[in-house]
């Protein structure tokens, strides 16, 4: 459920990421609330990490400063409640070392060939905090998924044969004789 355009939800008062699924068959998401309204944002595993990945860095190389200066965001239409939902594709991340507030930029998955007025856009800001705490709960929901292979990383299923790439195929742990039982 999601209308065209841009959707700016200003600095929000809850932002959390979530995952729904079984390990192999799960979904994740961002989701943010103001007094403006909310948004849902769903995405891969690896735009996830990326978004946690980014924020640690940037809390771990910009210092909080002494006297951050006020945010304020444009408020794209004040009447309106703000309720968006859509999986998206390209995402951004920003922050304003003044304020020391990051702020997320999300598009969904329109073709490219759709007008940009088709689009949805959405935008939210979050304090220091928050950006850790997302960055915190990130690591947790990735790192919950299947377990890597530990040769060639991907993904193992529990109770599924696996082709690892780095011994051609064979998986030493099939194989109760070992490698030289031929």
């Amino acid at each position: 459920m999601s209308e065209a355009g841009l959707h700016d939800l200003g600095f929000v008062s809850t932002v959390q990421c979530e995952t729904f699924g079984e390990p192999g068959n799960r979904t994740f998401n961002i989701t943010a609330k103001s007094n403006r309204g909310e948004a849902t944002v769903w995405m891969e595993k690896e735009q996830l990490y990326q978004v946690g990945l980014s924020l640690r860095q940037v809390i771990v190389t910009r210092e909080t400063p002494p006297d951050p200066a006020p945010f304020d965001s444009e408020q794209t239409n004040p009447n309106e409640y703000i309720y968006v939902e859509f999986k998206t594709g390209d995402m951004a991340l920003e922050h304003d070392p003044a304020a020391d507030v990051f702020t997320l930029s999300a598009q969904d998955m329109t073709g490219d060939d759709a007008p940009s007025d088709a689009i949805t856009h959405v935008r939210f800001s979050f304090s220091r905090e928050q950006a850790n705490e997302i960055s915190k709960r990130s690591a947790e929901i990735v790192a919950a998924g299947r377990k890597p292979c530990p040769l060639c990383t991907a993904p193992l299923t529990p109770g599924v044969s696996h082709f690892c790439v780095k011994v051609n195929g064979y998986n030493p742990t099939e194989n109760p004789m070992g490698r030289g039982a031929d």
